[in-house]
């Protein structure tokens, strides 16, 4: 397959995830995602090791679906498919994106789970290959556009495409870290992310589960859990409708 080619199939393939719904789209190579545990600064390096890389997987297609402060609720965590809102739509576009590749491209997709421990991958070092955006101090992805209010997704794609290259973007150079000091658990007091610290938060915020009457269409009456988005929601980067 020519370059020429090979672009517009890969251009072709975003677009429709675009048109599906995904905010963000972009390609990464398995190959190079298998090795960016060493070129990503990453607390989660040991996690590769955890990975299942399948032998037909050539491509990663990473999906971002934006949460702006505007729609908290796509955030909060529920006994619900897909846990949360924004993560359900994610799968249903992900759904969609394999059975079109298959009918129309003729190329096999495999739709990821979000975590580790479920047969996924590591969805921040993917968005960052994929040139969606660049890893932050505050652990999280941050995107020109949206900043770090964006959650991921992926496929494995059965079909080397050309991938969409990391940017040039230092979304934290200069920065004061806001989200550093937003966070109710000091995650970062050692100069580095604690996952343990982070994942005490997540605990308590368990523990304040409320009852809602009205939600998102479909999901009311249910128990939520409203996650901390502190580091995330105090990140300067993106335009001012994203830090609404």
């Amino acid at each position: 397959m020519g370059t020429g080619v090979g672009i517009r199939l890969r251009d072709s393939i975003l677009a429709k995830a675009r048109d599906l719904g995904a905010t963000l789209a972009g390609i990464a190579s398995v190959d190079a995602l298998r090795r960016s545990s060493h070129a990503i600064e990453t607390p989660y390096a040991d996690d590769y090791g955890r990975v299942e890389w399948p032998a037909e997987a050539q491509s990663v297609l990473v999906l971002g679906l934006s949460h702006p402060p505007s729609e908290p609720g796509l955030d909060w965590w529920s006994d619900i498919p897909g846990k949360t809102p924004g993560n359900y739509r994610l799968i249903q576009i992900s759904a969609s994106l394999k059975e079109w590749l298959g009918r129309e491209l003729d190329i096999g997709a495999r739709p990821l789970p979000y975590r580790l421990d479920q047969g996924g991958i590591p969805l921040k070092d993917s968005a960052v290959l994929a040139g969606l955006g660049a890893m932050g101090k505050s652990n999280l992805v941050i995107t020109p556009e949206y900043g770090p209010r964006i959650r991921w997704r992926g496929l494995f794609l059965n079909r080397e495409l050309e991938a969409t290259a990391p940017i040039d973007f230092d979304p934290c150079d200069g920065c004061d870290m806001p989200c550093r000091r937003a966070c109710p658990q000091d995650a970062f007091r050692t100069g580095s992310f604690s996952r343990d610290l982070c994942h005490h938060q997540m605990f308590i915020d368990l523990e304040q589960a409320v009852i809602l009457d009205e939600w998102i269409d479909g999901f009311s009456g249910r128990e939520v859990v409203k996650f901390c988005r502190a580091c995330e929601l105090a990140c300067p980067v993106a335009g001012e409708e994203q830090r609404r």
